[in-house]
């Protein structure tokens, strides 16, 4: 059997110097490196047939608007206004006041209440469907943040129990080697691979995935773009600063500021570069969380105009 203590110094340093390099290069590469997985890039959450929303053009021009109705401003209240507007019935509304009293036209009153009352169902039925596409999307995100989530714990007790075997080792072979040079090099070789792969297990990122959405609503609402993928009277209400009761902005202004604030820490220009707002990339579980919980908002807020369809409905005579 070979005497390890009689064994040449420099050979064994030249092997531990081979495993030093090698074991830091490992933990060097995985601290850096992210697996991306292969998943469905596509959403199933986007209408597999092409909404045609009723898109119509609608004024801005908020005060000239109330100045022509003022008539109506001491029944409603202004969101009232502005959602009349949206829903393009502002001039059945009036009829409706002009015929409260008249005893004698009621079917008349009925008729027009009847076309606002088809007005609202379509206008609730197109909240209710962008709703339910941003709540399929929060629950994607959510189920592929779980699973790379997953995949990221297995790797980090993967390497784990590599450092605590490594580090057991390089112990228990400076106890059974008499040669101090060999003593050495095995402690120094083992602390460095411990070293490295408790790198590797402190990797931030992890393992990403590449999704695809050329349908962003959230990219609408950053870019403060009407692309059409939000019926009209959506969009109006979300964008006229006269429907928020809060401050002097826009719902969804409001909105990108909060995503701004609690989603990227304020800052702005780390936003503006989000994935999120793109058609698509790669995406960690940090980020899928992000969006998850930029879509739920946006989910809320839209939600919140059946507020205002319910407050017009209790207005209306």
């Amino acid at each position: 059997m070979r005497d390890f203590g009689t064994m040449p110094d420099h050979l064994p340093l030249r092997i531990l110097l081979l495993f030093l390099l090698v074991f830091c290069l490992s933990g060097c590469t995985a601290s850096r490196k992210s697996t991306q997985l292969q998943i469905t890039k596509e959403s199933y959450c986007s209408p597999s047939i092409a909404v045609a929303w009723d898109n119509y053009p609608l004024s801005h021009n908020i005060d000239s608007l109330l100045d022509a109705n003022h008539a109506l401003a001491q029944r409603f209240a202004t969101p009232s206004i502005l959602l009349m507007h949206a829903l393009g019935v502002l001039g059945d509304v009036h009829q409706i006041v002009e015929l409260k009293n008249d005893s004698s036209n009621l079917l008349g009153a009925m008729q027009l209440r009847q076309r606002i009352m088809n007005k609202i169902l379509l206008a609730n039925a197109g909240i209710g469907a962008i709703t339910a596409e941003l709540d399929c999307e929060v629950e994607r995100m959510d189920q592929i943040a779980k699973y790379i989530e997953g995949k990221n714990a297995k790797r980090t007790t993967r390497l784990t129990v590599a450092s605590i075997v490594v580090g057991a080792a390089s112990g228990v072979a400076t106890s059974l080697v008499s040669n101090a040079s060999w003593n050495k090099g095995i402690a120094i070789g083992g602390g460095v691979a411990v070293v490295g792969l408790g790198i590797a297990t402190l990797n931030p990122k992890g393992e990403k995935v590449e999704l695809i959405h050329k349908r962003n609503l959230l990219r609408d609402v950053w870019l403060q773009e009407d692309n059409q993928d939000i019926p009209s009277f959506v969009w109006f209400m979300l964008t006229e600063k006269r429907v928020n009761k809060v401050g002097d902005s826009s719902l969804l202004n409001s909105l990108k500021h909060r995503w701004i604030r609690y989603q990227f820490d304020g800052d702005a220009e780390m936003a503006a570069t989000s994935v999120s707002f793109t058609e698509g990339g790669n995406y960690t579980a940090g980020d899928l969380r992000d969006r998850a919980a930029m879509i739920n908002q946006l989910q809320a807020v839209i939600k919140s105009l059946e507020q205002y369809v319910n407050a017009f409905l209790r207005e209306l005579p």
